[in-house]
């Protein structure tokens, strides 16, 4: 991200509590970012792997089996 992007259009979404939890906890883990600038982050990293592999959408990741 640079800081000419143009922010010209705005989104609204509704976000799940574990979202918002995960958003808080990375806003605090990295002090110099906003929740908006991690947000937008977010969102460009997400279509980029959309746009790679489009199927990610309809299949999600399966929790992990944990280790003994």
């Amino acid at each position: 991200m640079t800081t000419d992007d143009r922010l010209a259009r705005q989104v609204a979404i509704r976000l799940s509590e574990k979202d918002m939890e995960r958003l808080d906890a990375l806003a605090d883990s990295i002090p110099i970012a906003s929740h908006n600038t991690i947000a937008r982050a977010a969102l460009r990293i997400g279509l980029a792997a959309l746009e790679a592999d489009p199927s990610q959408l309809f299949s999600p990741k399966k929790a992990k089996a944990r280790k003994r």
